[in-house]
């Protein structure tokens, strides 16, 4: 072969395998069993289920609401009974309510656990402060959404297996296989049970939030700690006026003890002299000694 032959050669060869190296880089990865990034689900839709926002587009949110409310008022009953007309209102309930009275009977505070529709929980906040004074208000949300689909897929996963349980004890040939079936389907029917049941749980604590609202009386409320230099002043000059009128107080307690006191200690006295004198007296002489 001669030389401009080999040059032919060679140069055709290397065209071939340069078409060769670049129609195997142009196949997409989508095209090897269907299951590479960006493979369309069922129905045709496009949905990124490993990331938080294929995540959210599944399927809502689910939050669990829960909130605290300390208020004051003249009458804690009536601002109680406010407080569940309102909650009525608003399409919810009274889960639980404590009172407590003083020794007279008179109502000093009441203790409500306020269930509200979650939507409608804002509105029912933020109109606690016309029926009577906030001094506390706080809000927390937890999201839940990740163990509601959990649960939810578990659920679903149960109820296929148990349908196949089912389907298997129908086609049992003998007493064994029926008894191992039965012992499989009574098992994960407890399981199943036992998820619906905490499901439960979340979609009542999802649908409905949880309210405590603590109500007494003015008096029961605590002063804020001041945020600058002047309220620390005027703390200061309160506190002061405080300690001296207690101790006012104090030595005013003190004056009907002084006489009781006084008397005490002139008895004590005149029976410690009266002892002393009754005792006999003893007289010693002295010997002088004598001089040598």
């Amino acid at each position: 072969m001669t030389k401009n032959g080999l040059f032919a050669v060679l140069a055709l060869s290397a065209i071939a395998l340069t078409g060769c190296s670049s129609m195997s880089t142009e196949l997409p990865a989508t095209n090897i069993s269907g299951y590479g990034p960006g493979a369309p689900t069922v129905g045709g839709s496009n949905t990124d289920l490993g990331s938080a926002a294929g995540i959210s587009s599944v399927r809502d949110e689910s939050i669990i609401t829960t909130a605290y409310a300390f208020l004051t008022g003249d009458d804690p009953a009536a601002v109680a009974d406010e407080v569940a007309k309102r909650s009525k209102a608003a399409q919810g309930k009274i889960d639980g309510r404590s009172v407590i009275s003083d020794t007279v009977g008179k109502v000093s505070s009441v203790s409500l656990t306020v269930r509200i529709p979650a939507a409608g929980i804002d509105s029912f906040l933020t109109g606690l402060d016309e029926i009577a004074t906030v001094h506390n208000l706080s809000q927390n949300s937890t999201d839940v959404t990740l163990t509601v689909t959990d649960y939810e897929a578990r659920i679903s996963a149960l109820e296929s297996s148990i349908a196949r349980f089912i389907a298997l004890g129908k086609s049992a040939k003998t007493t064994q296989d029926l008894i191992e079936i039965e012992s499989a389907l009574a098992e994960r029917q407890a399981q199943l049970e036992q998820l619906q049941s905490e499901m439960r749980y979340y979609s009542d604590q999802i649908a409905l939030s949880t309210v405590q609202v603590d109500i007494g009386l003015p008096d029961s409320a605590t002063d804020p700690i001041p945020d600058d230099f002047w309220g620390g002043i005027v703390a200061g000059w309160n506190g002061l006026l405080a300690f001296f009128g207690g101790t006012i107080v104090a030595f005013g307690m003190l004056i009907p003890w002084i006489p009781v006191i006084a008397g005490i200690a002139w008895l004590a006295r005149w029976l410690v002299r009266r002892f002393a004198a009754r005792r006999p007296g003893t007289s010693t002489s002295a010997k002088k000694p004598a001089k040598r």
